[in-house]
């Protein structure tokens, strides 16, 4: 199933766009994912692209930072698509960043229910 990749195209890189993102977006935060998303429909071409962070100050390995990275993109990546979808119809570019708060590691399930909601609620508002 092609819906379900996660290809370059969709990954948030772009140095000029996460520093807009962080300066203007919006931050919602839901234990233990820390949100911010902006929309812009001329810059960039429509869809969506996302990030995912980790930071050092909680978690020293890097094993344990990648294995929380690992999870939160897998559970972005299967459940995508509606948000995608709305983004397309409205022609616009929806940048979206996780940053993972807590203080220990969750397992999937957790971390995928936090995502989903977070991604509902986004494209209530977009």
């Amino acid at each position: 199933m092609a819906g379900y990749s996660f290809p370059k195209n969709e990954k948030l890189k772009s140095r000029k766009l996460i520093t807009m993102l962080f300066e203007k977006g919006h931050t919602e935060y839901l234990f233990p994912l820390k949100t911010y998303w902006m929309t812009s429909s001329d810059e960039f071409p429509p869809g969506v692209k996302a990030g995912f962070s980790v930071p050092k100050k909680k978690f020293k390995r890097a094993v344990d930072r990648n294995l929380l990275k690992r999870r939160m993109r897998e559970a972005y990546r299967l459940n995508k698509a509606e948000i995608i979808t709305k983004a397309l119809e409205k022609n616009i570019t929806l940048s979206i960043f996780f940053i993972f708060t807590a203080n220990k590691i969750l397992n999937y399930h957790q971390i995928e229910e936090t995502v989903i909601a977070k991604l509902e609620a986004i494209s209530k508002k977009i």
